[in-house]
């Protein structure tokens, strides 16, 4: 399995619905049968982030035609600014920052 057109498509549509305001960055990798999703998030990963994380596994999974060997997720705090994450892939989601790293408009 490599990392498509087609794939990257049906991972942008698992995360529909299930973004939250602290997510920064989701990147992907495809790596043979393995799957990482990465969540870069403003705050320490909760209980909530994980489970809308697990979601969006879960609908990416079901949605393959092939069995996955592993499918990870990882959820990682940062202030670094989102050019200088990991890529991996490519970028599912990535949302607006100001200089300043946060979402509050310019003045």
């Amino acid at each position: 399995m490599t990392a498509d057109d087609e794939m990257f498509r049906w991972a942008q549509r698992c995360i529909s619905g299930e973004i939250t305001p602290n997510m920064r960055m989701i990147v992907l990798r495809i790596e043979e049968r393995r799957v990482t999703f990465r969540y870069y998030l403003d705050i320490e990963p909760n209980s909530f982030l994980l489970e809308r994380a697990e979601i969006i596994a879960l609908n990416f999974d079901c949605g393959l035609s092939t069995n996955l060997d592993a499918l990870d997720i990882e959820l990682i705090h940062t202030v670094e600014p989102l050019g200088k994450l990991e890529y991996f892939d490519g970028s599912l989601f990535r949302r607006w920052e100001n200089d300043q790293g946060t979402t509050e408009p310019d003045e």
